[in-house]
């Protein structure tokens, strides 16, 4: 099938940026990923945090079969695993609640982390509503992910982050998160971490700069590459769910790997 003369001209384009463009600083990826998280001018920043009644959130049936989807494969996940219920659960970038509100009710304490204050509210506010209790906001500097086990008195039983490591500046930054992951993990402990896996195209790998315009897929990961860096980082993969096409969102491959602790 024949390509329109402007579809090849925009994937020459596409093509010469990736290879050709120089790489932006790791420091200036993570400048550039602050700045459009913590600006109100940022268009739909709050319908990408996952705001309830915001964008195609508005839908509030979406809203919340994003995060009653998330909790069904952790349940999957958690009986293959053998796992008890989580009494301390951590998500990192728990945007506006999302997650939390199906999560939450499993535990004790639930640990809502984010960059941006506004969402920790939103987040705290979604909780409340619905008689939760135990929501302690944590607000981290993106330029320190290293930092954050620092700031708790004790490790967790489970370690959540989902629709959080396509967003990250890069490649690299992901695995120092996924070293602070383990660090906050509990022995036995178990972690439920999506990522966007790469198909070995240039169209999905990652990107190195431009952040604002690659936001939904700036870092994504071969399959086998995650596998292995978690295993490096001291995880023990034991699963991962493929999910090529989510309609929930109109996103693309998506991965979930469940690591033991």
């Amino acid at each position: 099938m024949c390509l329109h003369p402007l579809r090849r001209l925009r994937r020459l384009y596409r093509w010469m940026e990736f290879h050709l463009r120089p790489a932006t600083s790791e420091a200036g990826l993570v400048g550039e990923a602050n700045a459009f998280w913590n600006s109100p001018a940022t268009a739909r920043r709050e319908e990408y945090s996952h705001w309830r009644g915001v964008g195609v959130f508005a839908d509030d049936e979406r809203w919340l079969a994003i995060g009653r989807q998330n909790l069904a494969l952790y349940r999957q996940f958690a009986l293959m695993a053998g796992a008890g219920a989580p009494r301390r659960i951590l998500e990192w970038g728990c945007g506006g609640g999302a997650n939390a509100v199906h999560f939450a009710p499993l535990g004790t304490t639930y640990i809502g982390l984010d960059i941006v204050p506004e969402s920790l509210d939103e987040c705290g506010r979604q909780l409340a509503a619905m008689g939760y209790r135990g929501f302690h906001p944590l607000l981290a500097d993106p330029a320190s992910p290293e930092a954050v086990p620092e700031k708790l008195s004790e490790p967790c039983d489970l370690f959540l982050s989902t629709y959080v490591f396509e967003l990250l500046p890069s490649a690299e930054y992901g695995l120092r998160v996924l070293a602070a992951a383990r660090r906050l993990l509990r022995p036995g402990g178990l972690a439920m971490i999506q990522i966007r896996y790469s198909r070995h195209s240039w169209t999905s790998r990652t990107k190195r700069f431009s952040y604002r315009r690659h936001v939904a897929n700036m870092t994504t990961y071969p399959i086998d590459v995650f596998w292995t860096e978690a295993e490096a980082k001291g995880f023990v993969p034991l699963a991962v769910r493929l999910v090529p096409e989510e309609p929930l969102n109109g996103n693309t491959n998506y991965a979930y790997f469940l690591l033991g602790g």
